[in-house]
């Protein structure tokens, strides 16, 4: 692969990145606030308008972890090409 396509590589790996870490931040806070509400002994919660079950939160989180885990792995592998065309354009430079 050419240098200037491994830059493109890496800069798409890396917005991919932020788009998955945007959500996953959103659905940590949902499934924080989810977990913090007052259930009952059925395990739900009426806020007046809508009902909540308890099991929500565990949902939200467990997307969550998923959406981090994909934007973490993401952002390593953007790392990693990012350093691989630097070195390409070094040694380009140098031969």
């Amino acid at each position: 692969m050419q240098p200037r396509s491994f830059r493109w590589a890496a800069w798409a790996l890396a917005v991919f990145a932020v788009a998955a870490a945007v959500p996953a931040a959103w659905l940590t806070v949902v499934a924080m606030a989810k977990a913090r509400l007052p259930y009952n002994e059925e395990g739900n919660h009426f806020d007046g308008l809508v009902v909540h079950h308890e099991g929500a939160a565990v949902a939200y989180g467990a997307l969550a972890l998923v959406l981090w885990v994909v934007a973490v792995l993401a952002g390593l592998a953007a790392r990693h090409v990012f350093r691989r065309a630097r070195g390409a354009v070094n040694e380009n430079a140098q031969g």
